[in-house]
């Protein structure tokens, strides 16, 4: 067959070599077209949009789900917490109290033996007031007329104090806007502490009544005389007053008396029964029963010790006068300025043991020289627990004053005044009424720095 046409077969030949020329040259020349062919290959694969509610709702449930298992969880942490504690510590039975064994006591000091002695004293008689007391409850009717006499005594003895005690007026004079003139009067009530033939001293206190422009001292039968002050000191507010007594009728005279101090010291005091006479409810002569019920030491008065003493007497906020014993003896001075503010009708006196030293300063027409230092007496088991030095803490320092001048701050702890240690406030009020105003002293003190105290020295000029 292939021999017949040989013609045929080439030109078949021919034709299929020309297309395939052709072709080629058109691929060449259209090269877009070729890669067309697989352009599907190419193709970029779009994401599927994301469906936001459906996944809030997972969120959801998962949070749901973790939330119930926390839940769950707590429950039984606290279900089985006590049951492991009690399985891992084991609480131990208590098996009894150990008191240490008492020591022998050490030879005591003689001021050591004083307090022993109050102490043993007061003990003797709460000893007979109870034994009295029992014998009191044993027989109703004669406990009955018992009581009435123990109010009778007291009784007696408020009486009696009217004889020492007088009514102090302060006076000043002023015109009005109207240019009339009036008269302000403020009344307290003061004690005689010392008496001659011709003069009596009178101690009251009043801050402010170095203001005054007349002082009239009116005595117990109603009969008065003009006062002048014989020394004031301004920082704590007691005065001594000098009154002459040639107006006064000499039966009167006679009957009047200097009171007589006692102690104020806690062991002596707290819990026994006191009168509050002079002005106590506000009114002159008043007197109301009670007793002692708290002692706390430094009161906010600049330079010194004072305690107050707080009763269970319900009584003016202006009362004045002082506090006596069973026995008549001044314990306190009534003090309606520095009383408990959440109890303000509770009586409350500074304490009269911490004063004497000044009221013989003032009688004697002397000065408390001034340093201008607020002291706190710093217990011990606070002083341990702080770790605040032994001395005297100053927890506030006046504006001007002499100490603040020569350099002391608030926070610092005064050790030595000279070559006296110092331990109480009591020794800086002693040592104040021991030297003159313009004297010059050294002052010893513990300031904190950093973790520790620096001991520093100043110099002060006491005013």
């Amino acid at each position: 067959m292939s021999n017949e046409h040989p013609d045929l077969k080439e030109n078949m030949q021919d034709k299929l070599q020309e297309i395939k020329q052709t072709t080629e040259k058109e691929s060449a020349s259209n090269p877009k077209e070729q890669d067309s062919d697989i352009g599907f290959l190419q193709e970029e694969i779009k994401k599927r949009p994301r469906n936001r509610k459906k996944m809030m709702r997972q969120m959801m449930t998962i949070a749901i789900m973790a939330a119930v298992f926390g839940a769950v969880a707590c429950l039984f942490f606290l279900l089985l917490e006590p049951i492991f504690t009690r399985m891992l510590y084991p609480e131990e039975a208590v098996t009894g109290v150990t008191y240490p064994e008492e020591t022998e006591t050490e030879e005591l000091t003689p001021e050591e033996m004083l307090v022993n002695e109050e102490e043993k004293a007061a003990t003797e008689e709460q000893e007979r007031i109870r034994e009295e007391v029992e014998r009191i409850l044993r027989d109703k009717d004669r406990g009955a007329r018992a009581f009435g006499n123990l109010y009778g005594a007291l009784r007696s003895v408020a009486l009696d104090s009217l004889y020492y005690l007088v009514d102090v007026s302060e006076i000043s004079s002023d015109t009005d806007w109207f240019n009339d003139p009036y008269e302000t009067r403020g009344t307290v009530s003061g004690i005689i502490i010392a008496k001659a033939d011709s003069e009596a001293q009178i101690l009251v206190y009043s801050p402010g009544i170095n203001a005054a422009q007349t002082i009239q001292v009116t005595f117990y039968d109603g009969s008065s005389a003009e006062g002048s002050i014989r020394s004031y000191d301004s920082v704590s507010g007691i005065a001594v007053l000098s009154v002459s007594l040639e107006g006064v009728r000499s039966e009167i005279k006679e009957r009047l008396r200097a009171a007589e101090l006692g102690s104020s010291a806690p062991s002596v005091v707290l819990g026994r029964p006191v009168i509050a006479v002079g002005r106590p409810t506000g009114n002159s002569g008043s007197f109301v029963y009670g007793a002692v019920t708290s002692e706390a030491a430094n009161l906010p008065i600049q330079d010194s010790g004072f305690r107050q003493l707080t009763t269970d007497i319900y009584g003016s906020k202006n009362a004045s006068g002082v506090l006596i014993d069973p026995e008549g003896l001044v314990v306190g001075i009534i003090d309606s300025v520095h009383g408990r503010p959440d109890m303000p009708n509770i009586l409350c006196s500074i304490g009269i043991t911490e004063t004497k030293q000044l009221i013989e300063k003032l009688s004697a027409g002397g000065k408390k020289a001034y340093l201008g230092v607020q002291c706190t007496d710093v217990p011990n088991d606070v002083r341990s627990r702080m770790d605040i030095p032994d001395g005297v803490y100053l927890s506030g320092v006046t504006d001007d004053s002499p100490a603040m001048n020569a350099g002391l701050q608030k926070g610092d702890v005064i050790t030595y005044i000279g070559e006296e240690e110092v331990h109480s406030s009591v020794t800086i009020s002693r040592i104040l009424l021991e030297n003159e105003p313009g004297t010059e002293i050294s002052i010893t003190l513990l300031r904190p720095s950093g973790e520790g105290y620096t001991e520093m020295e100043l110099s002060v000029t006491l005013e």
